[in-house]
């Protein structure tokens, strides 16, 4: 309940903090395709209560056009942008641990693992849209892609999945870590 308590009242601050890494990695993912990310902020919604994180890109037919065939604007609800750290924090912190530096190492594993985690949750529903529009502006009558795959699994249940899936995935790598950082084991592998 405290982590549901802190994730709803600092959901907004924490996706201010993150937007430079959600602008990083879709600048990353536009790369080589006819997208140009244009901003990535967090806006008060018009028509919806509360926050949204929102990116604006121009979308071209080809890259090397001078001028954008579409301009793209997608939002994510701040409360979604916050699931992420708050349920995998959360479970990697809860999840019993032997000792304090097997928490530590957990915690290390725990952070490359995250980022990862922002980028195939949060930022793919953020950039998701760009290769639908790419698509119908090459005459595509009603292109479902792979992002958008994705995106609808996500907003199906998927993120939760996808979360607890990471936690798992950082207790396998440090558990591995740590068992060949022991002292009792040998140098070689059996």
């Amino acid at each position: 309940m405290a982590a549901l308590a802190v994730g709803a009242s600092c959901a907004e601050t924490y996706a201010r903090m993150a937007t430079p890494y959600y602008a990083a990695v879709a600048r990353l993912l536009a790369y080589g395709h006819p997208w140009t990310i244009v901003s990535v902020d967090v806006r008060h919604g018009s028509s919806s209560p509360g926050s949204a994180l929102t990116l604006i890109s121009d979308v071209r037919s080809a890259a090397q056009d001078a001028r954008p065939a579409a301009r793209v604007v997608a939002r994510v609800q701040v409360g979604e942008a916050v699931e992420a750290p708050v349920v995998f924090w959360t479970m990697l912190l809860v999840w019993p641990a032997a000792s304090l530096r097997q928490r530590l190492l957990r915690c290390a594993v725990g952070v490359p693992v995250f980022l990862g985690l922002e980028a195939v949750t949060t930022v793919v529903q953020l950039v998701h849209t760009l290769p639908a529009t790419s698509a119908l502006i090459a005459g595509a009558a009603s292109p479902i892609t792979g992002w958008e795959l994705w995106s609808r699994f996500l907003e199906a249940g998927g993120r939760f999945v996808v979360e607890s899936c990471s936690v798992v995935l950082c207790i396998a790598i440090a558990g591995r870590l740590g068992s060949r950082a022991s002292p009792g084991n040998s140098a070689c592998p059996p």
